[in-house]
């Protein structure tokens, strides 16, 4: 077998033929399986409308820009998974990159200069066209330690990652000094604040187009391109990539540097939305990415999962979290939601490693 003619993307999915020769029940449930995101995002949408002010037009659009740096970070999940590998490091490499850009972009301001009590409530006051690069470097140098601590030391995904996430997270607070970095540049917040007026009350977010494009972008490459097969021929069965020619050891540091630069993104879409940045910038964006990821199909075991299928995860997340917020649900409740959800996210991945093994008779 050559080497980039690895197994078609997704071919731990069964294909429609599976369910010919089945009752029309069974094929109902089925086609629910398979489709179980975007049926669950309707009902989701229709609740929301039915049973709060969720108007839904405009709330999509909000939705959008709100899911935008979200959207990211599920699609870094969704690679490294694909491989099957953890990386618990995303979000705090988004919340380090957004600090680190707010402090450097910022303009310097300093209150009491030249007394006992003078605080710098600023930054460097950096340009958007020397922050930017350095943001993206410094978290796509995140994946890459990641992916090389991985492969070659040979150490546990999930350890390391974890330990990442908690030096990132130290270093945050060290580089942040607990400041609320406020003075953000509009240069630099133009992409996560930019929106095109649609007619006279709908404003279109530039942040919700440039989600959409990458994740046709990505959809591309795990589907037409030699790299996209190789990362699912590694997550279905490393043995078998490797027996094929395939170095599997470079495919999953790749993994590991395309979720560092989605990182780096993610913090450019949050910080521009914002217009902040500080420690606590983003709460509960790891798991909340993940589950969008394992909703959408992505498989905990690797080697199985499609771009659509999380873009629709993405959107449901996204959804939930709208509705619950504009029915001034308190805060307290928030969290135990989305525990509910992810806790659902991982049920539904059983069931499908489940079906998958009684059609392989496994």
């Amino acid at each position: 077998m050559a080497s980039d003619q690895g197994p078609a993307p997704g071919t731990a999915e069964f294909s429609d033929e599976s369910y010919v020769e089945l009752p029309t029940g069974r094929r109902v449930l089925a086609f629910l399986d398979r489709n179980s995101v975007w049926v669950l995002l309707a009902i989701a949408v229709l609740a929301a409308s039915l049973l709060t002010q969720f108007e839904i037009l405009q709330n999509i659009l909000n939705l959008g820009a709100a899911v935008s740096s979200l959207g990211m970070l599920a699609l870094a999940q969704t690679v490294v998974l694909l491989t099957r590998n953890f990386d618990l490091s995303t979000e705090a490499n988004m919340v380090f990159g957004a600090v680190l850009a707010g402090v450097l972009i910022s303009p310097v301001t300093i209150l009491g200069e030249g007394t006992a009590d003078q605080l710098n409530l600023g930054g460097r006051g950096w340009s958007t066209g020397a922050v930017l690069p350095i943001l993206l470097i410094v978290c796509t140098a995140v994946g890459l330690a990641n992916g090389l601590l991985i492969v070659k030391l040979r150490m546990n995904n999930f350890m390391v990652t974890l330990g990442m996430s908690i030096l990132l997270y130290g270093l945050t607070l060290v580089v942040g000094v607990g400041r609320q970095l406020t003075t953000i540049p509009e240069a630099f917040r133009w992409l996560g604040k930019t929106r095109i007026r649609i007619g006279e009350d709908l404003k279109f977010p530039i942040s919700a187009i440039f989600l959409i494009l990458v994740f046709l972008f990505a959809h591309y490459v795990l589907t037409r391109t030699v790299y996209g097969r190789r990362i699912y021929a590694v997550g279905s069965n490393r043995d078998a990539a490797r027996a094929a020619g395939v170095n599997d050891g470079n495919v999953i540091i790749g993994a590991y540097v395309v979720s560092g630069l989605l990182c780096g993104i993610a913090a450019w879409l949050l910080v521009g939305r914002l217009g902040a940045a500080q420690a606590g910038i983003s709460a509960d964006a790891l798991f909340t990415s993940f589950a969008a990821a394992v909703i959408g199909g992505v498989a905990l075991g690797g080697g199985r999962g499609k771009i659509p299928g999380v873009f629709g995860g993405l959107l449901l997340m996204g959804t939930i979290t709208n509705a619950l917020n504009i029915s001034n649900v308190e805060g307290k409740w928030i969290p135990v939601a989305n525990g509910l959800v992810i806790l659902f996210a991982i049920f539904i991945d059983g069931l499908r490693n489940i079906r998958a093994a009684r059609l392989t008779g496994a």
